[in-house]
């Protein structure tokens, strides 16, 4: 594999390989203008290969007018209905607090846009990007309640105006709320990418809703 930048696990990604990612770097390696809303288990935003890449909601950073913090006054700043949403929201517990208890998101967040040329870990497919973090999933809470989740993940992007939307998720019923919801996306010139399955399943044999 070509190699651009000096993420010392960069030779090991597999994906990186697959889709040639080096030679697309060489015409772009990302923006941070361009926002990935990630619906997933959340994320470690802490993490130093996402830290930089992290979507920014500018409503909610800076001081206001009592001279507090806007990210931690509990003030919904920017009237958007959510309180103190740095970096997107947790839909589970209904806070701001996107911290990743199961792993898979951030694991998500790390192929799609982790820093490149960092010299950590390794680098996602987009070097630099806006990772918007929406948590959905609850182990818990049930294929309705994550359901439930999901279509107000997909509307809080929308109206974030996210430019891509990656949802973990799926099952082999469809749901005509979930459609409605990507088709409200679709109409904003959002691109949805959805899981297509796991463990091999032949999407041709076995349909799995909403890939």
């Amino acid at each position: 594999m070509e190699v651009l930048l000096n993420d010392p696990a960069i030779s090991a990604g597999w994906g990186l390989k697959m889709t040639e990612s080096a030679k697309a770097w060489r015409i772009s390696q990302g923006s941070r203008d361009i926002t990935v809303c990630v619906i997933d288990t959340g994320a470690d935003i802490k993490h130093p290969d996402l830290a930089k890449n992290l979507w920014v909601n500018k409503g909610e950073t800076g001081l206001d007018k009592l001279g507090r913090d806007k990210a931690r006054n509990g003030v919904d700043d920017d009237g958007n209905g959510f309180i103190d949403d740095v970096h997107g929201w947790n839909f589970v517990k209904n806070s701001n607090d996107v911290s990743d208890e199961h792993g898979h998101g951030t694991h998500i967040a790390g192929i799609i846009g982790a820093e490149g040329g960092n010299g950590i870990g390794i680098s996602g497919v987009s070097p630099k990007v806006s990772l918007m973090i929406l948590k959905y999933y609850d182990a818990k809470g049930g294929d309705l309640n994550n359901l439930i989740n999901t279509v107000k993940a997909i509307d809080y992007a929308v109206k974030q105006d996210c430019n891509i939307i990656n949802y973990s998720g799926g099952g082999i019923a469809p749901s005509p709320d979930e459609k409605a919801a990507i088709e409200r996306a679709m109409r904003k010139g959002i691109l949805f990418v959805a899981a297509a399955g796991n463990e091999r399943s032949n999407s041709d044999l076995r349909k799995y809703y909403p890939a």
